[in-house]
């Protein structure tokens, strides 16, 4: 399967909360977005993730979307982030589906995360699902004040997510922006065909609806397209 962007694609560049942290936000990114779901529906493998954290089940993408995909971001990474002298590392892609309901959650599952403190390290969410299916939210941390993490922080972050985790009274759920411990600084909704792009050091998670449909099936559940985007200097 060939990556095949949209002409028509609607390209924007959100700044986010007191950091002004770039996000990427296209509308409308393929031709025919109907033929990743299909794709996923007929061909995807998926299982649960043992090596991490997400709360529901992976498969692999097609190799060839996956470079064509890359290669299209790439440029638009550069600018929105001022890079410079540096050269693509690694990319990784999946589809994904969350399967996991608030109240079998693990419990680093219920605060926001980073995925590396790299910060030429790049996620993307392409959603293959509708607004139902809640979004993908950003955070700061009440108790340091962190929006992103790097490495120097990545100790006094997780001891304030940790202390925060013990309280015993925590109801068990996905956070949101009622959450005591963390202000949420943006939320983009879940919209059909639409790719969000951060650096992977901010804190964010899945925003999930209590009520949401937890299926595993690709054509009923929250189906999204991941990808892991890093680059080193040369």
């Amino acid at each position: 399967m060939r990556f095949e962007p949209s002409p028509n694609a609607a390209i924007k560049v959100a700044h986010i909360g007191e950091e002004k942290a770039p996000v990427i936000v296209i509308d409308g990114l393929l031709n025919r977005p109907d033929q990743l779901v299909r794709y996923a529906a007929l061909n995807g493998e998926f299982g649960s993730v043992s090596d991490n954290l997400y709360p529901g089940v992976r498969a692999p993408m097609p190799l060839d979307y996956v470079d064509g995909a890359v290669r299209a971001l790439d440029p638009l990474i550069r600018e929105a982030f001022n890079l410079e002298a540096v050269k693509l590392a690694k990319a990784e892609c999946f589809y994904s589906i969350v399967t996991t309901p608030p109240g079998a959650l693990h419990r680093l599952q219920m605060a926001p995360h980073i995925d590396t403190t790299d910060h030429l390290h790049f996620a993307v969410v392409h959603f293959l699902c509708g607004p139902d299916f809640g979004g993908t939210a950003f955070y700061r941390q009440n108790a340091t004040g962190y929006e992103a993490v790097g490495p120097d922080h990545e100790a006094s972050w997780a001891d304030a997510r940790d202390r925060a985790l013990a309280d015993a009274d925590r109801r068990r759920g996905y956070v949101n922006a009622a959450s005591p411990d963390y202000h949420q600084i943006a939320l983009f909704a879940a919209k059909y065909d639409r790719l969000i792009l951060y650096r992977s050091n901010q804190l964010h998670s899945g925003y999930i609806p209590d009520d949401m449909l937890f299926s595993a099936d690709p054509q009923k559940g929250r189906l999204t397209a991941n990808f892991f985007i890093g680059y080193r200097t040369v």
